[in-house]
């Protein structure tokens, strides 16, 4: 009579499939997480042009009832005339910092002699693939310049 090994029951995993697994979600991890960190700064893009577009309404609003333009103001400060405008809403937002511009022209622009100002809103952020991602969501549809680290949108003339 011979005797018949048993089968061996396995237990775990071979070194083999253990590396296996791991390049594989290495490369997963390497294809996911630029491609997460590009929408996120896109997704943040769109969280300021929204900011942008509140500011405008609460500037425009304030010029309504009173006849002349906010203010200037400094970066991270909501203009004490726009805070009954704004409801609570804040000009430092972490990332970035909202600040409102209003330029003053006595002689107006070289081109433009009766602009007499430039409202504008400017973004002040570190992040500059996020000021290159508000950028170029807004495109064309709005005047802008860039600074260093401030991006300034040019919302009206007057």
């Amino acid at each position: 009579m011979t005797a018949t090994a048993s089968p061996r029951k396995r237990h775990g995993f071979t070194m083999i499939e253990v590396l296996t697994v791991l390049m594989v979600m290495s490369v997963v991890v390497r294809i996911g997480v630029p491609q997460y960190q590009g929408v996120a700064i896109k997704a943040e893009a769109v969280q300021i042009a929204a900011d942008l577009h509140v500011v405008q309404t609460a500037v425009n609003e304030f010029q309504a009832e009173h006849n002349h333009w906010p203010e200037d103001f400094g970066p991270g400060l909501v203009p004490p005339e726009l805070a009954p405008y704004l409801g609570g809403f804040r000009f430092n937002r972490g990332r970035y910092q909202l600040d409102w511009q209003n330029w003053t022209l006595p002689d107006g622009l070289p081109n433009r002699p009766n602009t007499r100002a430039i409202l504008a809103v400017s973004v002040v952020t570190e992040d500059r693939a996020l000021g290159a991602a508000l950028k170029e969501m807004l495109g064309t549809n709005i005047h802008s310049f860039t600074i260093g680290d401030t991006y300034t949108f040019i919302l009206d003339t007057d």
